[in-house]
């Protein structure tokens, strides 16, 4: 048996000699790696971006685009062959996942698979493109590589406040396909640009999303902990390049002096710190001179102008089509108008705001009379919608209590020859004219349908005050009520196209494009929305003034310790090192070193920062990087599998307008991206790592990923984007290891809780188990790529945490109501919910043989069984992994 000094001194030697090995095979030249010479300036990263001859290949038929001909090229050298392409099924499940992070219902895979047309996968991809949930989905990735949190970490770990903005801008970067030069120049100089806006401002949150220490012991060597953050997140995010590995001395595997560390932090030396009273929290309504604003106005009503260009040119589509589709409804269409406000009595939300008066505790029995004053009675008052968050809708007066009362009233002057009524309700409903039954309805609905209103509505009806009282019963939760009364004089009645967009559009649009149209809406009104009513507050960068103190290189890191001064300048490898920096004009409020960086960045012939940017996308889409190494370009990273590729790609993505939309759409078009993630025996013999990339890489949801997709299969899913954070539920366990004692976490609503995770507060002393467990980024220091895990506690959690338990039970629910018949009928339907395709009969065998045995030797009623076959389900490879 090994002693224990054996042992240590056997794991020395393995050490020492893994480590000649490693350093031996860096000595490929006699030229020094560290200083600026032939072999480091023909480094592939360090060359000038060239666009390289596609390659021609012998089975031309495959290539769809350039990218097939470099991947195929190299396969065909090293004697192999690209996989098969992979099912419709499994592309339209990859591609929903890929883009939006949400797997496709059975019906929108069935949609894709039935769909022939030779532009089919192609119009899957631009409306998935085109989807605001791809915003979401995307903006992960990159709050990864700048270490998004919303507390600043240590002891403490206070709040960062309105730092949510930063995340919402970067999901409003990416699904405007913001070209990516734009992104770069607004995070790092938004508050220096000319055309600067809300937007360019809170963009510079990027400043502040480090830990930070509010009573470290040496606050000099804090400041320079912070700068120091500053340089890595931004080098290693944007540059793929370790800059930070210079700040005790030159870099021992790259041409990085410590001279050169210490230049580049002089671009941001005069940021101040995140301390209070230093300006980092600002009413962006109050930023700049009065000049200044009124450019901001400016850029708002530009913004508003091609909004409203872009939703006229959807209208004008569905003008068309639904005049093919019904010829008499085409007659009554008005782009930018409805019935009159004279003619609409009660308004539903999209018309206009509606106040109600309401109680949640049983009335006086005359309630619903013409002479009762809910006012007088001291109801409450609201404005409508009444409710939570539903399928596309959500409320603005809260209701979660099995029932609810409202009122509400309107003047006449004449009777109307006839009514219109549309109502959102959820169960019963019981509608009321001046103490008059005219509706009683039960049921569910997720939309707002019309209701047919006879001859009693109208004789209900009397000039002066009319009194409109509504009785809602739900007891299964997702309350939501809103209604509108309107007369209609004639038996045509006037609608607008924007509604029938809204509520018709599935049949002429797909369900991305009526997504896009509603997103288009809802940003538009946001703009139309004045920002008088308070300060519109975000956390932003501020600058000391127009001159920044002199910094000097620091012995060791050692902020106490200088060395030589030194000026801004970049890194002399990649070419030009003194910039000059512009005299501040007049009224300018900070040095404008941060734009002088950032337009150097940016510019097309920087040999990194287009690579870099094409080579996350390709990780993203692939599972790993043409440089697998995707923050680290230099010598300690990996040499891309294909550089000729991704220059190309990256000389393509310059001449496209730094466009991530286009890119991504040139990779899912390609060939290679449909290949099957099935295996060869000879391809994994010669590349077990598809380093080659003869195949596509099977992965499994990331944690966001797979707690969204819970919610969608029991559709609890809100998509409500925006807006502040939420607080997950987290056990009393979780919450004891606060930090802090005592350390305060929110409660929010249910309807908020089931928002997509990129909306969870994300505290860096608690985190979410759910999110954590399996294998959530590290918010302490940029994440570059996740890597995946399998450890026990992911099946433990999967299995017998409450969240996945308890929606294991409303998804059971959700299956006894959508399926009126016997157990196998619904498990079919479960397993085709789950895997977003038609059931596997013997999966469906299998499941009906465990409900059985749970029935019988369990002694579980149908209910319970059916809720332990959810649990299975949502447990399932086929639902947690992507082919």
């Amino acid at each position: 048996m090994m002693t224990f000094p054996q042992y240590y001194s056997l794991r020395y030697f393995v050490w020492i000699f893994s480590s000649l090995i490693f350093w031996g095979s860096l000595s490929f030249s006699e030229d020094k790696i560290t200083e600026i010479n032939e072999t480091t300036k023909n480094y592939w990263s360090h060359l000038p971006l060239k666009t390289p001859e596609v390659p021609e290949v012998n089975n031309s038929d495959w290539v769809k685009n350039p990218i097939d001909a470099f991947i195929l090229s190299k396969l065909s050298k090293n004697g192999l062959k690209p996989n098969p392409p992979a099912t419709k099924a499994e592309l339209a499940r990859r591609a929903y996942l890929n883009i939006t992070g949400i797997a496709p219902t059975p019906k929108q895979v069935s949609k894709f698979v039935d769909d022939n047309s030779p532009d089919a996968w192609e119009k899957l991809v631009s409306n998935l493109l085109d989807s605001p949930q791809y915003g979401e989905k995307w903006a992960r990735h990159w709050l990864d590589v700048v270490r998004y949190a919303e507390s600043n970490g240590f002891e403490r770990d206070s709040n960062k406040p309105h730092i949510w903005r930063y995340r919402d801008w970067v999901i409003d970067a990416y699904n405007n396909d913001k070209p990516y030069d734009r992104f770069i120049m607004e995070q790092i100089a938004g508050d220096e640009l000319e055309d600067v806006d809300h937007e360019s401002m809170i963009a510079t949150g990027f400043f502040r999303l480090m830990q930070w220490d509010d009573e470290p012991v040496d606050r000099l060597q804090a400041r320079y902990d912070v700068l120091d953050d500053i340089v890595r997140v931004t080098t290693e995010g944007f540059l793929g390049m370790t800059l930070g590995c210079a700040r005790c001395h030159d870099s021992k595997v790259d041409p990085i002096k410590q001279k050169d560390y210490y230049s580049f932090m002089a671009f941001f030396n005069g940021v101040t710190n995140n301390d209070k009273g230093r300006g980092v929290v600002v009413d962006l309504n109050q930023v700049g001179d009065p000049k200044q604003r009124e450019e901001l106005q400016k850029n708002r009503q530009n913004k508003i102008t091609d909004l409203s260009n872009r939703i006229a040119a959807i209208e004008k589509i569905a003008n068309v089509r639904f005049a093919k589709l019904d010829a008499e409804l085409s007659k009554n269409l008005q782009n930018n108008s409805s019935v009159s406000d004279e003619n609409l009595f009660i308004a539903n939300h999209r018309k206009r705001e509606q106040k109600w008066f309401y109680t949640t505790q049983k009335p006086a029995d005359d309630w619903s009379a013409v002479g009762f004053r809910a006012k007088e009675a001291k109801w409450k008052s609201g404005i409508a919608p009444f409710g939570g968050s539903v399928p596309n809708e959500n409320g603005k007066t809260p209701w979660k209590t099995p029932e609810i009362w409202l009122q509400t009233s309107f003047q006449l002057t004449s009777i109307p020859k006839a009514l219109k009524m549309q109502v959102y309700y959820d169960e019963d409903i019981e509608v009321y004219l001046n103490g008059q039954e005219i509706v009683n309805l039960k049921g569910f609905v997720t939309k707002y349908v019309d209701v047919p209103l006879d001859k009693k509505a109208l004789s209900a009806l009397q000039t002066g005050r009319n009194v409109v009282s509504v009785h809602l019963k739900n007891k299964g939760g997702g309350q939501f009520f809103d209604m509108s009364l309107e007369s209609t004089e004639s038996q045509t009645v006037t609608v607008k196209i924007a509604d029938l967009i809204l509520d018709r559009g599935a049949e002429i649009f797909s369900e991305e494009q009526v997504n896009t149209y509603r997103q288009f809406t809802n940003d538009l009104k946001k703009l139309r929305t004045p920002q008088t009513k308070g300060p519109l507050q975000a956390m932003v960068v501020k600058e000391f003034g127009t001159n920044a103190q002199q910094l000097h290189v620091h012995y060791r890191g050692n902020a106490n310790v200088k060395g030589d001064p030194v000026e801004p300048g970049f890194p002399p490898i990649l070419g030009e090192n003194s910039p000059q920096i512009p005299t501040p004009k007049p009224g300018q409020k900070t040095t404008g070193r941060r734009t002088v960086l950032a337009k150097w960045m940016t510019d097309p012939t920087n040999p990194r920062t287009s690579r870099v940017a094409v080579n996350r996308v390709w990780q993203t889409h692939f599972g790993k990087g043409i440089c697998a190494t995707t923050s680290d370009f230099g010598y300690l990273g990996e040499k891309p599998t294909h550089p000729k590729l991704l220059d190309w790609m990256a000389t393509e993505f310059v001449k496209g307008g730094w466009s991530v939309k286009e890119l991504q759409k040139m990779i899912m078009l390609s060939n290679t991206y449909k290949m099957s993630s099935r295996s060869q025996e000879e391809a994994l013999a010669k590349d077990p790592q598809n380093k080659l990339v003869w195949r596509f890489n099977m992965r499994r949801m990331s944690a966001e990923e797979i707690r969204d997709n819970i919610l969608s299969v029991t559709g609890q899913l809100n998509l409500k984007m925006g807006g502040e954070s939420f607080y997950s539920k987290l056990d009393d366990a979780v919450l004891a290891t606060s930090s802090t004692k005592g350390g305060k976490w929110g409660n929010s609503t249910p309807e908020e809780r089931n928002r997509r995770a990129v909306y969870i507060k994300i505290k860096r002393s608690l985190k979410d188990p759910m999110l954590t467990g399996f294998d959530f980024a590290d918010t302490d220091a940029p994440c570059p790529q996740r890597f995946t895990t399998t450890v026990a506690t992911q099946a433990l959690n999967l299995l017998n945490s409450n969240f996945v338990n308890d929606k294991a039970a409303i998804f059971a629910k959700r299956l006894e109501e959508e399926v009126k018949g016997d157990m196998s009928a619904r498990i079919k339907r479960g397993l085709e919910i789950v895997t977003s395709k038609p059931a596997n009969p013997n999966s469906v065998k299998i499941a009906e043989e465990m409900v059985k045995k749970l029935k019988s030797d369990h002694g579980l009623d149908d209910q319970a069984a059916l809720q332990r076959f959810c649990l299975v389900a949502l447990n399932m490879n086929e639902f947690i992994f992507v082919d």
